[in-house]
């Protein structure tokens, strides 16, 4: 190749770095081609520079098909529904035969979906080409000015202005990768921790009520409107080992994918991720369920999309390491009946979905991203809609009456309040529950319906002597003495504790 075709080569490539501020994406120097992208402004095409010898008709015809479907590939990789190409030869001579079919107007591939419009560059008529090149890319007139007397060391100078641009723009996103710390995995595990030892001090980590207290995912409450119980659960764990195996987790995938995805992607995909999972999690799971996991899934499920989005980049680094700790970790789930294996999964899946929505940075949008962001947004209602409808039906309800009665000890009558009302709502409320229902009834002074849920529990079980309490008392309110005086009898008898005893002496006198 004569020096004219080496520099407007480099005479090219340096004005599209440099000025266009286009990305080089591929450079084969011995085959001297290269293809550049410009990520900030969408509608500029990409462009493909090739110095290379188009002796015939035929030749130009292959390298066109064969350039048509890498430009299908490349569009798939970069998410774009339609990529159009400026394919630039740079050449000493036209080719032999019709090369009409190639040039002069842009080529569509069978999917309309790549246009390529083909530029001769040669060596006779250089200056008319590249005025050609410069009307199709709307360029100064004055972008590509050949020197009338070109050496080789301006060639040279040239190529090297390239050569330590692209140098120095790899080195300085190696420098920010390498200097960017995690800050956003690192907080997060912060919180974690706070959270940890706030709760500690607050009750414990272990006490199952504690956890529900602040903000366990606890279906019942969530029936009730306590929404922010889908967000909370990330942030609480049971036991140190908990907590340690979850941070440990983060720290390990969260780096990674907070580099690659940036970290208000990568912040987004925690949260909303996590959140998924407690969907999940609630619509197929009934009991208290806590901790970061459906986090760290979302962030797997987020590492895993980057082997569907790039195969050719991620599929045997990224891809292996991330499917083997995804299947070791479901697999542990699987042989644990305390593991929320339906919050994993739903994590993992919320976070391959909101990954596609996301994107990495610098892509354009693309329907595939809107379909994963419509995919996402349509399961997550569906779940919930599951998980409400569930709500109407019976479950165990040891758990509830459980936290009732605590909620009861602690004067928290309204948080009591709510789950009693869904256990009667939903038909899972068994006597202890109509108990509790006729105490909350008896401070709220509503004496009718303290009677009538007293009655449902001594219906369920006679035995149980506070169910008999309550009825005696709401007949001592009511000026119904011996009624009082029989149901405390009744108590006195079912019982050792001497509260009843005591009560009943009252009534006597």
């Amino acid at each position: 190749m004569s020096f004219q075709e080496q520099y407007v080569f480099w005479r090219l490539t340096n004005y599209f770095l440099g000025v266009e501020k286009y990305r080089l994406i591929h450079l084969h120097e011995e085959k001297q081609e290269l293809w550049l992208e410009n990520t900030s402004q969408k509608k500029r095409p990409v462009i493909r520079i090739q110095m290379k010898e188009l002796s015939w008709a035929n030749v130009v015809e292959r390298d066109v098909t064969h350039t048509m479907h890498v430009c299908e590939n490349l569009r798939k990789q970069m998410g774009r529904l339609k990529l159009p190409l400026i394919n630039i030869y740079i050449t000493p001579f036209e080719p032999m035969g019709d090369i009409s079919p190639f040039f002069g107007k842009p080529l569509t591939s069978p999917n309309e979906k790549v246009k390529i419009e083909n530029i001769l560059l040669a060596n006779e008529q250089m200056k008319e080409h590249l005025n050609t090149l410069i009307q199709s890319l709307e360029l100064p007139e004055d972008a590509f000015i050949i020197p009338d007397e070109l050496t080789k060391e301006i060639v040279t100078k040239e190529r090297e202005q390239v050569i330590t641009y692209i140098t120095t723009k790899v080195n300085e996103e190696q420098k920010v990768a390498r200097n960017s710390k995690p800050t956003v995995t690192y907080t997060f595990i912060g919180l974690l921790i706070a959270a940890f030892l706030w709760v500690t001090f607050q009750g414990g980590t272990t006490d199952s009520f504690n956890l529900i207290k602040w903000g366990g995912k606890f279906n019942p409450l969530i029936y009730a409107g306590e929404w922010w119980r889908f967000i909370s659960p990330i942030f609480l764990h049971s036991g140190l080992i908990h907590l340690a195996s979850n941070a440990v987790m983060l720290y390990i995938v969260g780096a990674w994918a907070e580099r690659i995805y940036g970290k208000w992607r990568y912040a987004l995909i925690l949260i909303i991720g996590g959140i998924c999972g407690n969907i999940a999690s609630f619509a197929l799971n009934m009991n208290l369920s806590i901790g970061a996991s459906t986090a760290v899934f979302a962030v797997m499920g987020a590492l895993l999309y980057l082997v569907v989005l790039k195969p050719n980049v991620y599929a045997k680094t990224i891809g292996v390491s991330i499917a083997s700790l995804v299947a070791v970790n479901l697999l542990l789930d699987v042989f644990s009946s305390q593991i929320d294996i339906a919050g994993h999964i739903g994590g993992l899946v919320g976070g391959f979905l909101l990954a596609g929505a996301l994107s990495l940075p610098n892509q354009f949008l693309h329907w595939r991203r809107l379909a994963y962001g419509l995919s996402l947004i349509g399961i997550a209602i569906l779940f919930l809609y599951f998980g409400f409808q569930k709500g109407a039906q019976q479950y165990d309800p040891m758990q509830a009456n459980i936290s009732v009665q605590r909620y009861l000890q602690e004067d928290n009558k309204t948080e009591a309040t709510k789950i009693v009302d869904n256990l009667i709502e939903s038909g899972s409320a068994d006597a202890y529950s109509y108990t509790y229902a006729a105490s909350i009834a008896l401070q709220d002074k509503q004496v009718d319906t303290a009677e009538q849920m007293a009655k449902e529990a001594i219906s369920i079980d006679e035995e149980l002597p506070e169910a008999h309490y309550y009825l005696a008392v709401s007949y001592q309110i009511e000026g119904n003495k011996p009624a009082a005086i029989k149901e405390a009898d009744i108590a006195k008898q079912l019982s050792n504790d001497p509260f009843y005893d005591s009560y009943y002496d009252k009534l006597k006198e």
